[in-house]
């Protein structure tokens, strides 16, 4: 984990590297490997679309 992507992000290293765990956790991918971290966000667009989430209510 970069001390740099948490500064840049206004995070501490450790909220960083939680939250980067959590994701493995959830989604089964791995947030370090560049193919999986291109995926990760594609897939939650076309999920927020299938889901109409831009059209509901907030």
């Amino acid at each position: 984990m970069s001390a740099a992507a948490a500064r840049r992000l206004d995070l501490s290293v450790r909220a960083l590297t939680y939250r980067l765990e959590r994701v493995h956790q959830l989604t089964g991918t791995d947030p370090g490997d560049p193919l999986q971290r291109y995926t990760l966000p594609t897939a939650a667009v076309i999920g927020s679309r299938l889901l109409d989430w831009a059209e509901q209510p907030q």
